[in-house]
Order: structure tokens, then C-alpha cells, then sequence
């Protein structure tokens, strides 16, 4: 359970950086509580693991108290290579998620002006992930990369065509929000304003909150009540990220 009151730092942590399964549950371990897990080769969750190797992974970081389980997927949605390329990534790391036991997967918009992809280009891509995340029982936590708005206009897309009957998922829930501090302060946004954002994505699904050190929790919770609240009541995740990974 992750720590509510004023003062006290978030539970929880990133592991984005190479190293082995040992390591990373060592660090869970003195971190319990959320854990957000980039998929890799030289990370603790690959996407070339065996099955058994996978169920060892799950129990091992259960164990360690890693709860929830979040991966990361190893793209960004507007990563420079083609739009197959992007969905077949997120597709294996879905297949992964199942795997280890995770019920959530961040996807990234990446952060470079969507590389030449037009909005209704990233929309559609974003749909296909949203079916395909659905199908496997995963919820897909699509991170900013500037300003919060712009994952909250793309949910309030999938919801209207999930109302149209045009997205074929079990529920609106099946995507939401990771807000990355770090990154809507970078773009000039005040917390404030992506909180009024975050607060409404918060009602239809639980949101990830990434990209803060304890300290800029702290200054969350006392600045904005809401905040505290959704904590309390675990619509809001907290995972702390050390200094030199708060921009990812």
C-alpha cells in the first residue's frame, strides 16, 4: 500500500535502467509498492524470455512486493521507425504483460512532435494498441510527453468511439493516463493545470504519476487536496523516479 499522509515519501519505484532480475528485486525489495519495469534484453522482464522464465520473474517480484506490476513498453508510439513496427513492439510487450503478471503497460508518446505522424495517424495506432491491450486483459497507460492535454484529448477520442460502438474493447477503462510530472513542468505546464486534467482521467480509470521525487510528491499532496484524496483511495499511483531518469 502506498504511504498517504503529508511528509511521507510515495512507495514504489522506476527500474529503467540494465540490470538483472536479482538486482531488480533488491530494489523492490527496499522500495515495495509500485513498480514500473522498462521491458529490455539487458533488463529483468525481456520480451525473449521463456514461460517459466516469465513465472519465476512474476513470483520473484510479487514476492519482493511489487504491487501492481507495471511494465513499459521498450517503444514510443511516435518512435522513428515504421507504424508496424511500433504496434508489433506494443503487441509483444501485451504477450509479456500477460506473462509476468502485469496488469498495465505505459506506453509513451515519445515526444518529438509525433515524427511526421498526424493526430488522426496517432489516434488510429492508438485504437489498434487500445483493441489489442483489451483482448489480452491490459490496461495501457499512455504517458505525455509535454502537456497533459494531449493524452487527454486522445482518451476522450477512444471513449467516443467506444459510445459509437467503433472500438472493439471490453470497456472505456481498458486505456488511461500516466502523467509524467517532469515532463508537463518541462513544457511549461503549472501542476495545477495538469492536475485538472489528470483529475477527470482519474475518474474513469486508476492514473499512473511518474516523473517526481518524494519531495515534489510532498509538494503535491499539500497543494492540491484532490490529490491526496485520489491517493487515499488508490485512483491515483505514485512511482517515484530518481533524478537521473526524470525525463523518460
Amino acid at each position: 500500500m502506498q504511504a498517504t499522509g503529508a511528509g511521507a515519501a510515495p512507495a514504489g519505484t522506476v527500474l529503467d535502467e540494465a540490470q538483472d532480475l536479482a538486482a531488480a528485486v533488491a530494489r523492490v525489495a527496499a522500495h515495495p509498492g509500485p513498480a514500473e519495469i522498462t521491458i529490455g534484453a539487458d533488463r529483468p522482464v525481456g520480451s525473449r524470455m521463456g514461460s517459466v522464465v516469465r513465472r519465476h520473474a512474476k513470483q520473484q517480484l510479487s514476492a519482493a512486493g511489487a504491487d501492481p506490476l507495471l511494465l513499459r513498453a521498450p517503444v514510443a508510439v511516435d518512435d522513428d521507425i515504421p507504424d508496424e513496427g511500433v504496434i508489433a513492439a506494443v503487441d509483444d510487450a501485451l504477450d509479456l504483460c500477460r506473462g509476468v503478471g502485469s496488469g498495465m503497460l505505459v506506453l509513451a508518446l515519445g515526444g518529438v512532435a509525433h515524427r511526421g505522424r498526424q493526430r488522426q495517424r496517432l489516434f488510429s495506432m492508438l485504437a489498434a494498441l487500445a483493441e489489442a491491450a483489451s483482448d489480452r486483459g491490459v490496461r495501457l497507460m499512455v504517458q505525455n510527453a509535454t502537456e497533459v492535454d494531449e493524452v487527454g484529448m486522445l482518451l476522450v477520442l477512444l471513449d467516443r468511439e467506444f459510445e459509437q460502438g467503433t472500438l472493439e474493447v471490453t470497456s472505456p477503462d481498458v486505456t488511461s493516463l500516466a502523467w509524467d510530472v517532469s515532463r508537463s513542468r518541462a513544457a511549461g505546464q503549472s501542476d495545477e493545470d495538469a492536475w485538472a486534467v489528470v483529475r477527470r482521467a482519474a475518474r474513469r480509470a486508476p492514473v499512473l504519476v511518474r516523473g517526481l521525487r518524494a519531495a515534489d510528491d510532498e509538494a503535491l499532496l499539500g497543494e492540491l487536496p484532490e490529490y491526496r484524496e485520489c491517493r487515499a483511495a488508490g485512483s491515483v499511483l505514485t512511482v517515484p523516479t530518481p533524478d537521473s531518469q526524470m525525463i523518460k
